[in-house]
Parts: structure tokens; sequence; C-alpha cells
């Protein structure tokens, strides 16, 4: 009887021993989970903004990440609009306009005014531009200014991710944004006149602080906004469309010629590039290869 008392013992013990082992391991295992996320580690679903208070920079398109100086493009998509206002839907000439000065943009007052019309075929046919290659050419020095940014950036546009990424392909800056267009369809088509369209950029960039957010954007009207809603701005085009000056616009805490220009106004949202080089025993300098891993978020 004592025998079996004893290995019954003996076997109480190797197992108290096996799990306190296990649950020292266990909890060895989630002590440097959460010590990984202290220390800035990323996992799923949770950005560089949310977990290290990062800046996000967000980019216009039209005129914004390229620079027409008579707005031939934009010009060609205000004629693709009128002859779609007229043409399909048979309204009177100059309803488009009347729509746009109403509404932020005709696609905003075309809903709001609850005009029948195909929504996939009007920002289909409105963005068809053949001849936009006439005009946005490839970019390296912007493509390089891109690279440098050390902050998560988007392409912020009113216009289609399609039309955006048209744009990006001719200036040869696709690849230099890992996160998808922010386009009028993920912001639930309010225009940039809109602050419900600044909450749903926010949402996507999963960014809680307005005070985080730089916005580089052509249109007075939509500095303004982001301005009001808490947004660092900084408008590019030293004149209007109308010849107004821009540099004492009161809602830009910067006007740029061109997006070229940002480093100057914000360097704090580039990488140094003494930092990201090396030198070699010849006296030569070698910059080191930017890492073009990021993981995709999906802006719908």
């Amino acid at each position: 009887t004592t025998t079996t008392t004893t290995t019954a013992a003996a076997s109480m013990d190797l197992n108290l021993l096996a799990a306190i082992v296990f649950g020292g391991a266990l909890i060895g295992v989630v002590l440097l989970s959460l010590f990984s996320k202290g220390a800035g580690g990323r996992t799923n679903g949770t950005n560089k903004s949310e977990q290290e208070g990062g800046d996000i920079l967000f980019i216009d398109c039209d005129d914004t990440l390229y620079r027409n100086e008579n707005w031939e493009v934009a010009k060609m998509i205000t004629e693709n609009i009128e002859a779609y206002v007229t043409d399909k839907l048979h309204l009177p000439s100059g309803k488009a306009y009347e729509l746009y000065k109403k509404h932020g943009t005709a696609l905003r007052g075309l809903q709001m005014e609850k005009i029948d019309f195909d929504l996939d075929d009007f920002l289909k046919t409105v963005h068809d531009l053949p001849d936009a290659k006439k005009y946005i050419k490839q970019d390296a020095a912007l493509r390089d200014m891109l690279n440098s940014v050390s902050v998560d950036k988007w392409v912020f546009t009113a216009s289609t991710r399609e039309h955006a990424t048209n744009c990006m392909n001719l200036l040869g800056v696709a690849r230099c944004f890992s996160n998808p267009v922010i386009d009028v369809r993920a912001a639930k088509f309010n225009t940039k006149h809109s602050p419900e369209c600044y909450k749903h950029a926010m949402r996507i960039a999963n960014v809680r602080e307005a005070s985080q957010c730089y916005i580089v954007d052509d249109s007075w009207s939509n500095i303004k906004t982001a301005k009001e809603m808490g947004w660092n701005t900084a408008l590019v085009g030293l004149k209007s469309r109308d010849g107004k000056d821009a540099t004492k616009y009161p809602h830009a805490d910067h006007v740029i010629a061109d997006l070229k220009e940002l480093p100057r106004v914000w360097p704090h949202l580039f990488r140094d590039e003494s930092k990201d080089s090396k030198q070699l025993s010849n006296g030569t300098t070698v910059k080191k290869r930017k890492s073009s891993k990021g993981k995709r978020r999906k802006a719908d």
C-alpha cells in the first residue's frame, strides 16, 4: 500500500511540475508578444499611425500629383461631364456646372437631386481620357521625392481609383505607393468639400487624430474643409484658375508651386537621405536600397 501511495504521489508531482512548466512558457509567450507591440511592432489590422502616433500624408491626384500649366486634363474631364449630362441624360446645357457649384461635384449633384443615371457608366465615361498621356509624363524627380517619404502615404482623390492609377502609371510613380487609392467610391461619394469625406479617409488609413493628417491638394475648397477638420494643409499652385493669389490663402499652412517642393515645408515627413547611404573605402557613396515591403490595405 505504501509503495502504491508513493507512486501516485510521484505521478501527481510530475503532473504538477509539467503544468507549472507549461504555464510559465505560456506566460512568457504572452509577455513577449506584449513587449513586441510596445516596442512598435505591427500586427494585423493595426498600422503604424495607431501604434506609434505616426503621421499620414494624403496626396490629391489631379493637378497635384501632376501639374498642367493650363489645367488641360481637368478641362478634358469637365468637357466629358458636360457632354454626358447634356447628351446622355438630356439635361440643359450648363446643368453640369450648376450641379458642381451647388453640390461640390456634378456626380454628387446628380445623386442628391435624384436624377436617374448609370453610376458606373458615368464614372467610366467622364474619366475616359486617351489624350491624357500628352500632358502627364514620366517624372523621375517626383518618383525620387515620393520614395523619400518616411511616413504612410495615400493618394486621396475625388475621382476614381482607375483614373488615379492611370495617372500614376503615366507619371511612373505607381510603385511608390503600397496603399490603395482612396477614391470617390471609398469616400461613399462624399465630396472633398464635405467633412464626411475626410472622416472616411481617416478610417481607411486607420488614423485617429486629425493632427496626424497632412494633405496636399490644389483645391482651395478642399484645403478649407481639411483645415476645419484639424488637418495640416499644403495648397499646390500659386494662383487659382481665375488668377487669384494663393499665397495668402488663410486655410493653407503652406502654399507651394509644385508637389516636389513638399520636403521644404514638411521636412519631418521625409527620410534623411544622409542616413540612408554609406561611405565606401574609396570615397564612393552608395545609397542603401529601400524596402518595398508593405501590407496593402483596402480602401473600400
